[in-house]
């Protein structure tokens, strides 16, 4: 029997996950978890065949738990489901260790296919997402200021992003005010910001492209 941990905040986000699966795949034995310790306890118990994971949990250090699955689990396979933006965050994943990148926003059929093909053992990745990775140096990738970014400082952006204080971000990832603040002084070189609101109009503007350069086209598949 095949086993998922959905791992989400969200009680309802969980509750549609199950449902889906329940409805479209037989035989599977379904876990849940809302915050990271529920996830590495379960995966500790537990060898799950897939994780939906959202890393945007409260409390998660994306690193860490990250990290942790490709050490202690490198088997399971880890589907990225959250809001943030593929172009920021997509390419991250799967270095990490994702066997794919896919958006709460996605239509039901592509979430159903995209889980059929990770229990086929294939990774799966859009067509933007795709050419950064095979493509490396393709204009996508040059004129995505983002990628200029560590996996650590791209974590940041988020939370800045999200209105936290270095105080509380210090708290949610558990490291040094002053580690916090050079992350955020290098952040805002690299990007060429002088504060949080420059950075999440840059965010926003990125976000507009990504959507027009998905809205192109239809998202494909890629075996890797």
């Amino acid at each position: 029997m095949k086993k998922f941990l959905l791992a989400d905040d969200q009680a309802i986000v969980r509750s549609g996950l199950k449902t889906l699966i329940k409805e479209n795949f037989a035989a599977y034995k379904i876990d849940e978890a809302e915050n990271q310790s529920q996830v590495m306890q379960g995966a500790k118990n537990n060898f799950y065949d897939i994780v939906v994971l959202d890393i945007n949990m409260s409390g998660t250090d994306f690193l860490q738990i990250m990290g942790w699955f490709k050490v202690m689990s490198p088997s399971t396979r880890l589907l990225i489901f959250t809001m943030q933006p593929e172009g920021i965050l997509g390419r991250t994943c799967l270095e990490l260790g994702a066997w794919g990148f896919v958006p709460k926003t996605a239509p039901t059929e592509e979430i159903i296919f995209i889980i059929r093909r990770l229990l086929d053992g294939q990774k799966y990745i859009s067509p933007s997402l795709a050419a950064s990775v095979v493509q490396g140096g393709n204009e996508k990738r040059r004129t995505n200021p983002f990628q200029k970014l560590s996996a650590r400082e791209l974590e940041i952006v988020l939370l800045l992003n999200d209105g936290k204080t270095l105080v509380e971000i210090c708290d949610l990832l558990h490291i040094e005010y002053s580690t916090v603040n050079t992350h955020k002084r290098k952040i805002f070189e690299k990007l060429l910001v002088g504060n949080v609101l420059s950075l999440s109009r840059l965010m926003q503007t990125f976000n507009i492209q990504e959507s027009r350069l998905m809205a192109a086209g239809n998202r494909t598949l890629l075996s890797c």
